[in-house]
């Protein structure tokens, strides 16, 4: 797909963008911090709160692919215009739910807008910057979420102080205004692609059937399989084995969240000096198959834990920005990357979805000590795929 085709890449367009996913990533982070004053105001079982935060993985891991369908059929820039306001219309429904249901409803309403921004601004970044510029462009975007995630761990406890529903309240306020900001950019976008059905199959196709495609969407889910075992289980690894009060767990994870968005940043320089996606994924993989041992293997005191899991999660973080900043080249046109970074989605959100059950299945059943199997399992799933696509990417040259 061609980028920008003027001689400069236009930094508004890319900072405002960048900032909206930004916002949109808040979404997630305001719902982990809240659910447990939700689930005690709002009498929820902990199974019912559990899907405030896992709708907008579910929603991803089951509508991914067929969103970037629809996507590659609309212009980007009124896709996310749609988003912005569907995000921030549910966050704004959401502070007045007065039951468990409702507020999960409007959190699918929420998830929806996620979805459709994830998609729209990558693809929106390729248009407006120029082909020197687009790689670490992207690589920088593949940040978006851990930094949203990690302003609200940051902010969210003092919105709190005011109720869980002026967070609510205060997210809404803010995605909607950002509408305007993203109405005033002119993204200077081709025409979106024809909906005649022919045209539509032959784009999906050019996504899904070739292998470049298929291979980063099983590196982006081996990549959040592993996130979300080690962010996920973490803290309940330093409360319940280590003895840590929530309050110090929760800092402790924060500084391997934040980890991760270095590591998110950090590849946009990787891509800048040209250094290819597979080799950081392979080296990546490798770190995290023996950081399990570390992390989970009793060897270390909590602090220690706590900077091995960040410094693990800043290599794989390395992994969406790269594979941000290499999609584009697998597809000929805007609406084939739209189709791709749909099926990107899909397979992120699955691993999400499965990385924590698989994480809590081992610990359940052998304990905390076999935990690091899964990561070596990981690492060997990882750097196979990732050879893989050494191999499609060198016949491609």
């Amino acid at each position: 797909m061609q980028a920008n085709i003027d001689t400069k890449t236009n930094w508004t367009a890319v900072a405002a963008l960048l900032a909206a996913g930004v916002i949109v990533a808040l979404q997630i982070g305001k719902a982990v911090i809240a659910v447990p004053v939700v689930q005690k105001e709002l009498a929820m079982s902990l199974t019912l709160a559990s899907w405030i935060i896992g709708t907008y993985g579910l929603l991803g891991a089951l509508v991914g692919l067929p969103a970037g369908i629809a996507m590659s059929l609309y212009s980007g820039k009124r896709a996310l215009i749609v988003a912005l306001l569907l995000c921030g219309t549910g966050s704004l429904a959401g502070a007045w739910a007065t039951s468990g249901a409702f507020l999960i409803a409007t959190r699918v309403l929420e998830g929806c807008g996620f979805l459709i921004a994830v998609i729209a601004i990558p693809r929106l970044l390729r248009i407006v910057t120029t082909q020197r510029d687009s790689g670490p462009v992207l690589a920088v975007w593949g940040a978006y979420m851990p930094t949203g995630s990690l302003l609200m761990i940051l902010t969210g406890p003092h919105l709190m102080a005011h109720g869980w529903q002026t967070m609510w309240l205060v997210n809404g306020a803010i995605v909607i205004a950002f509408v305007a900001v993203i109405a005033l950019i002119d993204f200077r976008e081709p025409p979106p692609g024809t909906r005649a059905l022919g045209a539509i199959i032959g784009n999906v196709r050019a996504a899904v059937a070739q292998p470049g495609p298929l291979l980063l969407s099983v590196i982006f889910g081996i990549y959040t399989f592993q996130y979300a075992a080690m962010v996920g289980l973490l803290p309940v690894l330093l409360v319940d084995r280590m003895g840590l009060s929530v309050a110090t767990a929760g800092a402790l994870g924060a500084i391997a969240v934040a980890g991760n968005a270095i590591g998110n940043v950090s590849a946009g320089a990787l891509v800048r000096f040209g250094i290819p996606i597979w080799a950081a994924a392979i080296a990546a993989f490798i770190f995290v198959g023996f950081a399990g041992y570390g992390v989970f293997g009793n060897v270390l005191p909590p602090t220690g834990v706590a900077l091995l899991a960040a410094v693990s999660l800043a290599m794989t973080g390395l992994i969406p920005a790269s594979v941000f900043a290499a999609a584009p080249n697998f597809a000929r046109d805007s609406a084939v990357l739209a189709i791709t970074l749909g099926l990107l989605t899909q397979a992120s959100n699955v691993g999400n979805l499965l990385g924590p059950a698989a994480m809590a299945s081992v610990v359940e059943r052998a304990g905390w000590d076999y935990a690091p199997l899964l990561f070596v399992g990981v690492g060997v799933c990882g750097v196979a795929a990732a050879s893989m696509l050494r191999a499609v990417m060198t016949r491609s040259r």
